[in-house]
């Protein structure tokens, strides 16, 4: 039993790591051509192996049997006859299998192979275990663990662009960090529109920081092996929790896995709104096998499931509870977010810097491009301060100061990029030209000045 389930951690851990150009990978010391021959007898043993596995291990006994009994159909009836050689014989039983199981983790492939060399040439000397593992973290780690980028974004809400769930061991303290950062504010964006999955149990780690309590994420259930696993969020994290702030999840076609595991639970509890598109739908764990003689197969042996669904998101998606595009999940998220903290908050000031917020968010939808003729009506001196165009930008130097570029909201809005948070709106006359201007900064303070003719 200890070696049973010692196979399904190592299992989940694999989960989407290992796809099909994993199966087609070479090591260092080998080169991997685009095929190479197979004959009949070799095709047979493949076949007759693969069937042996996939009724012994695949997650779904149905399935299984059913994509069994087709490659063995298919051998019989000639279907693979004309496929001589290994790369295109792997590929047809990969869409065979999928034809039938719908699950898009299942790949097979050939093994590498290496480069002939001279008979004069020294051996070639094994692959160090060690060499390769140090390459693999040197490799996530110029990935910073997954975490892309974080911000945050006009009105307080913290963004996180998250790529993969990296085993917690090496990406916690990267996690930890990220979290730090978006403590304070006051609604968070996760997005999970380029995320492919990764390791499970990374899952636990990053969902705990939106409960107060450690609470069960998914189960688990290796058929092959008779062994369920429980995930849970985990109990102790460093650093703050955030179980009340309001949690958006973008999500793509792309959004894939683990990806699309973290996605569900958040929707099933109702603890995130899924804002995008609905995500690719591959629930099943598993790992790669070896299939004589000379193919490896990436076989889902392991199917989630969800204590209040039943079930997973394999063959479905995550279907968003805002549908929108990809490319305007973010803006959509952004929106929603504000427009929710707005019904929240009372200060006069509040409402304000949200509504300064919502205008720049939803401007930045449609740039407002204006002409060099346009910009020039507001040039001029207001107070102390002094508004030019330089080449087709117009610019505000308030005082002294250094001046800052302006960006058009609308014709007679203004943001200030330097203080980003800035807004300056010209008041036109009866001429069109700029007659007033007016300043406020994030903190609410407002100037009002007059155009000096």
């Amino acid at each position: 039993m200890i070696k049973i389930i010692k196979c399904s951690v190592i299992l989940i851990v694999m989960t989407s790591l290992l796809m099909l150009p994993a199966l087609s990978a070479a090591s260092a010391d080998t080169k991997v051509k685009e095929s190479r021959p197979v004959d009949a007898t070799q095709k047979r043993q493949a076949i007759t192996e693969l069937a042996k596995l996939i009724r012994a291990r695949y997650a779904i006994a149905e399935s299984a049997e059913k994509a069994a009994q087709l490659l063995e159909k298919n051998f019989a009836d000639g279907a693979y006859d004309k496929v001589n050689d290994a790369l295109t014989f792997a590929g047809t039983i990969t869409t065979d299998i999928q034809g039938i199981t719908r699950d898009k983790h299942f790949r097979v492939g050939p093994e590498p192979l290496p480069e002939p060399k001279p008979e004069t040439a020294a051996p070639a000397k094994p692959v160090d275990q060690e060499v390769q593992r140090a390459a693999w973290l040197a490799g996530i780690k110029r990935g910073n663990y997954g975490f892309l980028n974080i911000g945050i974004l006009p009105g307080n809400v913290g963004y996180l662009d998250f790529r993969r769930f990296q085993p917690p061991d090496l990406a916690g303290d990267t996690l930890a960090g990220a979290m730090a950062f978006l403590a304070n504010a006051d609604a968070i964006i996760i997005d999970l529109r380029n995320c492919h999955g990764g390791s499970a149990y990374m899952t636990g780690y990053f969902a705990g920081y939106f409960f107060s309590r450690a609470t069960h994420l998914f189960d688990m259930e290796f058929r092959g092996d008779n062994v369920t696993d429980h995930f849970w969020t985990i109990a102790y994290l460093p650093g703050k929790r955030l179980p009340d702030v309001p949690l958006y999840i973008l999500t793509s076609a792309y959004t894939f896995s683990g990806a699309e595991g973290f996605a569900y639970r958040f929707k099933v509890l109702k603890r995130a709104t899924i804002v995008g598109e609905t995500t690719g739908g591959g629930a099943n764990a598993g790992g790669v096998l070896d299939v004589a003689p000379f193919f490896r197969v990436y076989m889902p042996m392991g199917r989630p499931v969800d204590r209040d669904t039943g079930t997973n998101w394999e063959g479905t998606g995550v279907e968003p509870d805002i549908k929108t595009t990809a490319r305007e999940a973010l803006v959509t998220a952004h929106l929603e977010a504000l427009k929710k903290l707005k019904t929240k908050v009372a200060p006069k000031d509040d409402q304000a810097r949200l509504d300064w917020a919502i205008e720049r968010v939803t401007a930045g939808r449609n740039p407002v491009n204006l002409s060099n003729e346009e910009l020039r009506r507001f040039t001029g001196n207001y107070g102390t301060g002094r508004v030019f165009v330089e080449g087709d930008q117009l610019r505000y130097q308030p005082g002294n100061r250094e001046p800052f570029l302006l960006t058009p909201l609308s014709p007679t809005v203004f943001t200030v990029d330097a203080q980003e948070a800035a807004r300056l709106e010209f008041i036109p006359g009866p001429d069109g030209r700029g007659e007033k201007l007016i300043y406020i900064d994030d903190a609410g303070y407002r100037q009002e000045f007059t155009h000096a003719k």
